[in-house]
């Protein structure tokens, strides 16, 4: 039932920032209870912290690393973040992980001064004295690097790194071990040994989170000399000379017709971590970033993958899932221990796979450490994090990357902001078969343009209604159960809910019958005519104001009484066996 008529309720966020745009559509889709979580933060907490960094090199590198342009960008080394954590077992780890990861994320700092004031708000919290540890092996390492090698490139220090990522999760994974153990639903019990028989201790959750620094762009330039310098010092081969001759032919054509290169005051420095399957990708299109196109394919965009599947199989996974007394089955799905909710090898939660005290958290059946990969993101790149429910289809094979990006790059090239990109990628999911709850992410990095503006992050949330299947509701309990839970995520009633789709549709629906496309769609449209009809019967209580009429006449209506009329109408969908509202009347 719930394949046919899926809960398509999308809750909206936006974070917008003068360097970025992120959206989240959110969706239960064919998901009886809401297992997601999700999060944005905005961290102003290291202004400075770049300049501080080229402040103590030399004054040529000063120069070539901190342009004027660079100076005056009034949001330089400020971060944003955001994440997506998604269960099959509950909501609860989801919902812990997210906010703790949130919170981490919004105070980290690197200044010295930074940390000092934080200590002294928050004196005793462990993510103090992970700062304080990071900050000291940072310095260590400068100096170790700067007495050993003088001729290699220092770079611009980075705000977060990979060290701390992960850090950052393996303090999230026992503080959730922790909350479990004193949480009085487990039973306040000190023996964690009994957290194995706990549900709430041994659900889990996949997750993928970002951070995107703004950096100057002599970030990316450093690095390309780094990994230079790194391939010359390893000895290995270095590229193809024809890949490096057509990449140079393609920037002097550019700079040609251009006049001079391009030029950018600042990049996003972006982070990108993940646990599980959840998935995260970049699409390069400025041309700082993007490369030649496809020959073969004029749409298709230079996609950058930016995460890893953690699959049992995979041979370092197998390797130690096997070591650690694991036995990992593929003829059932690549499950660990025949547990089809362990099908992947790395996940937060799940403490039975864990608990050996003999072992490290890094050497357990299960572990929470991330995969990191970084990326520089330039304006008109994309960002997007989705859940692994976004690439199902209703066969076997999987959506590719490439497919995913053509939709949202068609849809941010017709104007749509990024959660509305997100939306459109939920809905092409569901269009193709996905049966889970469904999670996207999708990031825009904003025109140069914008350095001069004040930075104020403005985050708003709101639903968006999709269609309301009354017959399921009046029919399935299972169905009223789970449009329940999908109110309760939307922090609506289902009257409100009502409501808010009656607004958005009662201008469509009296031209149901003239649908443009009929004739060269008959199937598809009396599919979608079908819909629009069993709802014009739901929105046609004699009490409410006719759907094609002007907002005039809207005016003239008392808002109390149509609320009313909605509450009733919920009611009525609530009770099994009910009568349709137009039989039932007022």
């Amino acid at each position: 039932m719930f394949q046919a008529f899926p809960l398509q309720h999308k809750r909206m966020t936006r974070l917008s920032l003068p360097f970025i745009n992120v959206g989240v559509c959110e969706l239960m889709n064919c998901a009886t209870r809401d297992h997601m979580s999700s999060f944005t933060v905005h961290n102003t907490r290291n202004r400075g912290a770049h300049l501080a960094a080229t402040g103590s090199s030399s004054s040529s590198h000063f120069e070539a690393a901190a342009p004027p342009l660079t100076l005056s960008v009034p949001f330089m080394s400020e971060v944003v973040a955001g994440g997506l954590c998604d269960s099959f077992t509950g909501n609860y780890c989801s919902r812990y992980i997210g906010k703790y990861l949130a919170r981490a994320l919004s105070i980290h700092s690197v200044l010295p001064e930074g940390i000092a004031q934080l200590r002294r708000e928050l004196k005793n919290d462990p993510i103090i004295d992970l700062l304080v540890a990071a900050h000291s092996q940072e310095r260590l390492l400068h100096s170790r690097k700067s007495r050993s090698d003088k001729e290699t490139p220092q770079g611009v220090s980075r705000v977060f790194s990979e060290w701390e990522m992960q850090q950052y999760a393996m303090f999230a994974d026992n503080a959730f071990m922790n909350d479990c153990c004193a949480n009085e639903v487990v039973g306040r019990l000190n023996d964690k040994n009994v957290l194995r028989h706990s549900e709430a201790a041994n659900s889990g959750c996949r997750a993928v989170w970002f951070t995107a620094t703004v950096a100057p762009v002599a970030l990316q330039k450093r690095r390309q000399e780094q990994r230079r310098h790194d391939v010359s010092q390893r000895g290995t081969a270095p590229p193809p000379l024809r890949w490096e001759s057509k990449a140079k032919g393609c920037e002097d054509s550019m700079n040609e017709s251009k006049g001079t290169a391009p030029t950018s005051p600042f990049c996003l420095d972006v982070l990108v971590s993940n646990v599980g399957d959840s998935r995260a990708f970049g699409i390069a299109r400025n041309t700082l970033t993007s490369e030649v196109r496809s020959i073969l394919d004029a749409t298709r965009e230079h996609v950058v993958p930016l995460s890893s599947d953690h699959k049992p199989l995979r041979t370092l996974e197998l390797r130690r899932i096997l070591s650690a007394g694991g036995v990992v089955r593929s003829d059932v799905g690549d499950i660990i221990d025949g547990n089809p909710f362990y099908n992947v090898s790395r996940s937060f939660g799940h403490w039975s796979m864990k608990c050996d005290p003999q072992r490290s958290p890094s050497e357990q059946k299960m572990i929470a450490l991330p995969a990191c990969c970084s990326w520089e993101m330039f304006p008109r790149d994309v960002l997007i994090l989705s859940n692994h429910a976004i690439f199902e289809t209703r066969c076997q094979e999987e959506s590719s990357m490439d497919e995913i990006a053509k939709v949202v790059v068609r849809e941010i090239d017709r104007g749509a902001s990024p959660e509305e990109a997100a939306g459109a990628l939920c809905n092409y999911a569901i269009r193709f078969g996905a049966e889970h709850s469904l999670q996207v992410m999708v990031a825009v990095a904003t025109s140069a343009d914008s350095a001069q503006a004040p930075c104020e992050a403005k985050k708003q949330e709101w639903i968006v209604p999709g269609p309301i299947y009354a017959e399921p509701c009046r029919r399935s309990p299972e169905y009223r159960n789970a449009l329940q839970a999908d109110c309760e995520r939307c922090a609506l009633s289902l009257a409100e809910l009502l409501r808010l789709r009656w607004r958005q549709v009662r201008n469509l629906l009296p031209s149901r019958h003239a649908l443009p496309l009929m004739r060269y769609y008959g199937k598809e449209c009396s599919v979608l005519q079908q819909i629009m009809d069993e709802e014009a019967l739901l929105f046609s209580h004699e009490s409410l104001p006719p759907c094609d009429c002007s907002n005039d006449v809207m005016m003239q209506y008392d808002e109390a009484h149509i609320m009313r009329v909605f509450e009733r109408m919920a009611k009525s969908l609530m009770s099994p066996c009910a009568l349709s509202t137009a039989e039932s009347g007022g």
